[in-house]
């Protein structure tokens, strides 16, 4: 029973500085708008490294905890942070494999049915996906996450269903929860809230003026960008452990 256990791994030093910045933050130690001290000083003051500082304040600052203006330093963003996206990104903590993996998945299958629909997209099916559209720009405006993660699996729904492939379509929808609970998360990071509109202004673009390859290209563009801000923020995706074999594991 014993061997099932294993050593506890050190934390990373730059998830100990975020949280206490983090902490400082929602405590009202440090108050919206707030310079944070020099680097060099910071490094001093929380005993860890320039790379690892760096790293903690990148994750903050696409949590939306802190802004970064080149040349002048490093602020408590004067917007408040919401438990929503602090909940979401913790989430995003435990399941950054799974989450990029789903994008994996979206690079490949949901890139070709955004040309598949431009191609063979109908009047009725365009004013279909406007709609969506439409309603997810709204989502932003009032700030509803929620909302806005609706309008967004609609609207990659509507795409689907105008691909006119069903097989894709049908791999893609069993793979719908596993898609949710990634966009939540995703759409709970600030820096993505702030282009959400943008990509799929773009995808609609393209696919209402029937251009495949446009469509591809955005489509891919919008994907790749989830997955570089995911990444972007710190997270660490680790490469999954070899197999044991047979023999080794009858072993142990």
């Amino acid at each position: 029973m014993n061997k099932i256990f294993k050593p506890v791994k050190p934390r990373r030093l730059s998830d100990g500085a975020m949280e206490q910045i983090q902490e400082l933050v929602s405590d009202g130690s440090l108050a919206a708008g707030a310079k944070l001290p020099p680097e060099r000083e910071l490094m001093e003051l929380l005993s860890v490294s320039r790379t690892s500082l760096r790293e903690a304040i990148r994750t903050l600052e696409t949590m939306g905890v802190l802004r970064v203006a080149p040349g002048r330093g490093t602020y408590v963003a004067e917007r408040p942070v919401t438990t929503l996206s602090d909940d979401w990104f913790h989430w995003l903590l435990g399941h950054r494999q799974e989450v990029v993996r789903v994008l994996e998945v979206h690079e490949a299958l949901e890139v070709k049915v955004a040309e598949l629909a431009a191609s063979r997209a109908t009047d009725a099916d365009v004013a279909h996906l406007e709609r969506a559209l439409i309603a997810m720009k709204a989502a932003v405006e009032a700030q509803d996450h929620e909302a806005l993660v609706a309008a967004d699996s609609e609207f990659h729904r509507i795409i689907r269903e105008m691909s006119g492939n069903q097989i894709i379509a049908r791999i893609l929808n069993d793979l719908e929860d596993h898609v949710l609970d990634a966009r939540r998360a995703i759409m709970a990071l600030p820096s993505r809230v702030a282009r959400v509109v943008v990509d799929h202004q773009g995808i609609f673009d393209a696919i209402k003026a029937r251009d495949a390859a446009a469509a591809n290209r955005t489509a891919l563009d919008h994907v790749r960008r989830s997955k570089e801000e995911l990444l972007g923020t710190g997270l660490v995706v680790f490469k999954p452990l070899p197999a044991k074999s047979a023999t080794k594991a009858a072993r142990e």
